[in-house]
């Protein structure tokens, strides 16, 4: 089975990078964070991670 991403991202008129949802088209927002204004080697390692916490098991407290 082939796993779509969820976070994409783009580069801006202004150069610099941002992660968006895939699903929502929306800016990604991550604990207060607004992930925009992004330079370009910090971006992939970002969707990584925003990848792997997507994919974690989720569970109850």
């Amino acid at each position: 089975m082939i796993e779509i991403p969820r976070f994409g991202a783009r580069k801006e008129t202004d150069q610099t990078w941002t992660i968006f949802d895939w699903r929502t088209g929306e800016v990604t927002e991550r604990s207060g964070l607004i992930l925009a204004g992004l330079n370009a080697n910090a971006v992939l390692g970002l969707i990584q991670i925003l990848e792997q916490i997507e994919d974690a098991p989720k569970r109850c407290h």
